[in-house]
Order: structure tokens, then C-alpha cells, then sequence
């Protein structure tokens, strides 16, 4: 019997849904595979034989739109009503946190906590008014928009405890602020910005432009890159070196789709040149770039821990003293709901390399929402907070190797998708995305993810908006002129510095 859910918007019940985003959620809400579909009025989850959620993009009204997940539910005759099991999980996670943060102890959060426990009074009316389905919604919803808005809260109110005490301690890095740089972008204010306005500078090493004939190498304007930035002496971080996503890999090698012995000696001769020719410039490599999500070669797990293993060995052997990182890919997991390319789930993946004797240093992980692909749709602060907690009990940094949002609510012809990606069709992060609400985002994101003890750092997805991952996505625009989310950035360079020199 499938799990089904009625829906309600303002109090109706709606006859037509498009569920966006949408994926099964089993234990540790992890998405896997399932059907999700809206029939005949009900929401229609297919996940035989077990508890199952569903996770989707959804309007919580005025406290933004994103994408969300209930709690797993047993298979009933009766449909649940979606917009109190949306509200019901996040409060569970809610009281979850609570206990994990040590919130209880604070006397300054008790404005919050009575926030939290009037959401949880509208839950339990809600709740009580079962039977009025429409009125149950209609305060389900409220609980929902209430319980989020104080997730948020609390997650700022905990990141600035121990933001504050990282300072206090002097346990931040020295490099902290970085930004990811396209270095096919020649252009001199371009290389300027990048070398005066950023502690590191993440160098993507994509197989696919280096190397894109079997045996011929295209390092030319990568070589320009690197020998500014150790003249500027601007630390690099480099990689993904091997990443097996489909716009990462060169046509060529796709002949050994099946053949992972081939494969895998390809990839470590890439990694082996590439590492012996720069390895006097960067200072971290990141060896491996999400090999656990599903791509076209079709990985086992063990082959997956093999390929890892094998270039983080190679990459540490060639530089001892230069840092090792693993690229953990869309953190939330949606891939994994992938019947045909389902991967591995991210954190499983994580805690097994972290277990199996790899040499690596750390986890390079990205923050990037607001486009409406698998794994890209938009989250709140308390999800961010949520998904870094995951990483804690690994023992491993983690640095953050590309973190952003849009800087319009409209598409961009001039990203990289050429305008095929809506960032309104991916949520709104407490409204319509523009270049204030990015430079906010930065500022919350930054301080969530800065508190957290065992990050490293934190460098912007975009530098400029030319040929930006995300629309509008860059610190400068598209004529090189700083945006707000640059001058955020800088801000936070002037107070790090300031509180390092003391």
C-alpha cells in the first residue's frame, strides 16, 4: 500500500499539484529510490514495505520557499495531511538540535524557546482539529512557517556562540576567505580582483579541459594562473582532479565505461602528471570530486573506495606536505533516489573513507543553492547547520570549496547552463533572490558554517559573473564592477584580519 497525502493551500484542497523536486525519504533522511506522484487528488508515495517521507520544494508562505521533507510515515488506509507532517518533522528536528546545541543552558535563548513552543502548541492544535482537514492545514501551516522561522534563529543564535569563541581562542586559519576561480577568464582585472580580494583561491583541475585527447595536455592558461598566484603568494587549492560527473570527464575516455581496471590506471595517470607538474604551487589537492553520486561508469562501492584510496595515496606520495582532500558532492543526497544511477549515500561514503585507511587530510564540500536541479533546490540556514553537524563526528576538516546562491530570480543567459536554469522555480530564501538578499545569505552562511569547529574555510562558488555556475552568481558583475556580496565578503576579510593580529 503506498503512503498518500492530501494538500492543502490556504485552506483548499487542491484537485492539481506538480510535486518539484520530489523523492522518497528512508532512515536518517536519506533519499532513495521511489515514486512520488499527484493522482486522482492525493499525493501518491511508493516506497513497498517500509516507513517512508517524501521530500519536496514547498512554499512555506512568508518565511521562504524550499525544499522539505516529513517524517517517515507507516502506509495507512487514510491520506495524511502534508502540510502538518511537513511541520511535524520539522519540529522533531527541531528538538533534536536543541538537545545537540545545548540550547536548554542559555537564558538568552528563552525568547526562542517560547518561539519553538508556540509552534508546537499550533502543531498540537492542528493536530486536534483532525477530522476538519482544511482548518488542521491552515494551522499546520502556520507551525510550519513559525517552527522555520525559529530554526533559523537558533542556528544564528548557536553560530554566534561559537563563532565568538573561535575568535576568542584564535582557532580560525589564517586563509580563510577564499573565492573559486575560472582561469579560462584571461582577463587582467579579473587576475587582479582575485589576487587582492581573496585569502585562497580554489583552481578547478577538470580532466575534461586538460586533457581533452588521450595523450595531449592543455595546461597553458592554467600555468599562467598558478605562476600569478605564487607570485602573488595567494595560497591554491586544486581540484577535483578526478571527477566522474558527466561534464567533468573527456569524451575519450568513455570507451572504458566497463572496463574500471582501465579506468582507474587512466585516472591515476592524470592525477600523477598533473600533481608532479604543480605540486611546488598548491597548497591542497582535491583528489576525488563526488565519486560516490551516480554517473555513467556505474561504480560498486568498493571500487569506488579503490579509486579513492588509490589517487589520495598517489597525491600524498608526490607531496607529503601538501594537503589531501575528498570532494563530497550534493551533501543532501537527492541522487540517491536515482533508480538507474543511484550511487552511494554522501555520508555513508564519507564515513567509510574516513574508516578504510585513506591518507587524506579533509572533506571538500560545496554549499551552492538556487537552481532547480537534483540537489541544487534552495534550503534555510537551519538544513545548512543541519548537514554540517553530519560532518562532526568523522573526525576530518572540512573545507568548503564553493558556497553560493543566485543574485536574480530570473535566469541568466550568460551563466554556464546559457539560461536554462529558473532560480525561481528553486525556492526563494525568505523572498525573491537579488544581489541584497545573496549578500545576506553570505553573511548568515558564512557565520553558520565558520562556527563549526572542525571548518577550515570557506571559499565563493563564482568570482565573477562571467560564465557563473549559478545565475548571477558571481562577487563581481559581469563588467567587473564589486556587487554587494563582494562588499560582504570584504567585510568579513577586515574583521577575520583584525582578530587575527591580536
Amino acid at each position: 500500500m503506498p503512503i498518500r497525502f492530501e494538500i492543502y493551500r490556504d485552506g483548499t484542497r487542491l484537485d492539481s499539484f506538480t510535486p518539484s523536486g520530489a523523492s522518497v525519504i528512508g532512515p536518517e533522511s536519506v533519499p532513495v529510490p521511489g515514486e512520488v506522484r499527484f493522482e486522482d487528488g492525493l499525493l501518491i508515495v511508493n516506497r513497498i514495505e517500509q516507513p517512508a517521507g517524501v521530500a519536496m520544494l514547498w512554499d512555506a508562505g512568508s518565511a521562504g520557499s524550499y525544499h522539505l521533507e516529513t517524517c517517515r510515515l507507516p502506509p495507512r488506509d487514510k491520506p495524511f495531511v502534508l502540510n502538518l507532517e511537513m511541520a511535524r518533522n520539522r519540529l522533531m528536528k527541531l528538538i533534536q538540535k536543541q538537545e545537540d546545541w545545548n540550547l536548554f543552558d542559555f537564558p538568552k535563548a528563552e525568547k526562542l524557546s517560547q518561539q519553538f513552543r508556540d509552534a508546537q502548541s499550533l502543531l498540537a492544535e492542528a493536530l486536534g482539529a483532525l477530522g476538519d482537514n482544511p482548518a488542521a492545514a491552515r494551522l499546520g501551516d502556520r507551525a510550519l512557517q513559525q517552527s522555520i522561522d525559529v530554526s533559523e534563529q537558533m542556528s544564528l543564535f548557536h553560530a554566534d556562540l561559537l563563532l565568538n569563541r573561535r575568535r576568542a581562542n584564535g582557532a580560525l586559519p589564517k586563509h580563510l576567505l577564499g573565492g573559486k576561480i575560472d582561469w579560462s577568464v584571461q582577463n587582467q582585472r579579473y587576475r587582479d580582483a582575485a589576487c587582492e580580494h581573496l585569502d585562497f583561491a580554489v583552481l578547478p583541475m577538470s580532466w575534461r579541459q586538460i586533457q581533452p585527447e588521450e595523450g595531449s595536455f592543455n595546461t597553458e592558461k592554467i600555468d599562467q594562473w598558478v605562476e600569478l598566484l605564487t607570485r602573488r603568494r595567494i595560497p591554491i587549492v586544486a581540484g577535483p582532479l578526478v571527477d566522474l560527473s558527466e561534464d567533468a570527464v573527456p569524451d575519450w575516455a568513455y570507451i572504458w565505461e566497463h572496463d574500471f581496471d582501465t579506468l582507474r590506471d587512466l585516472a591515476y595517470e592524470f592525477t600523477r602528471k598533473v600533481v608532479s607538474r604543480y605540486r611546488k604551487h598548491v597548497s591542497a589537492w582535491i583528489a576525488t570530486g563526488g565519486l560516490h553520486c551516480g554517473n555513467s561508469f556505474n561504480l560498486v562501492f568498493e571500487q569506488m573506495i579503490e579509486l579513492t584510496r588509490l589517487l589520495a595515496a598517489e597525491v600524498k606520495n608526490l607531496q607529503p606536505q601538501g594537503r589531501v582532500l575528498i570532494g563530497v558532492r550534493h551533501p543532501y543526497g537527492e541522487y540517491h533516489a536515482n533508480n538507474q544511477q543511484p550511487g552511494v549515500p554522501p555520508m555513508l561514503y564519507a564515513e567509510m573513507i574516513a574508516q578504510s585507511g585513506v591518507n587524506f587530510d579533509g572533506f571538500a564540500v560545496d554549499i551552492v543553492h538556487g537552481v532547480p536541479t537534483p540537489g541544487l533546490f534552495t534550503r534555510d540556514l537551519f538544513q545548512i547547520s543541519s548537514m554540517l553537524d553530519r560532518f562532526s563526528t568523522i573526525g576530518k576538516p572540512v573545507f568548503i570549496t564553493g558556497a553560493g546562491v543566485p543574485g536574480r530570480n530570473l535566469p541568466d543567459p550568460q551563466d554556464r547552463s546559457e539560461g536554462a536554469l529558473d532560480p525561481g522555480a528553486a525556492g526563494q530564501w525568505r523572498g525573491e533572490w537579488s544581489p541584497q538578499r545573496q549578500a545576506q545569505w553570505m553573511d548568515d552562511v558564512y557565520k553558520i558554517a565558520l562556527s563549526k569547529p572542525y571548518v577550515e574555510c570557506i571559499a565563493w562558488e563564482s568570482l565573477a559573473d562571467l560564465s557563473p555556475t549559478l545565475p548571477a552568481g558571481g562577487l563581481l558583475d559581469d563588467s567587473l564592477k564589486p556587487k554587494p556580496v563582494h562588499a560582504k565578503l570584504q567585510e568579513w576579510r577586515e574583521a577575520h584580519q583584525k582578530a587575527f593580529k591580536r
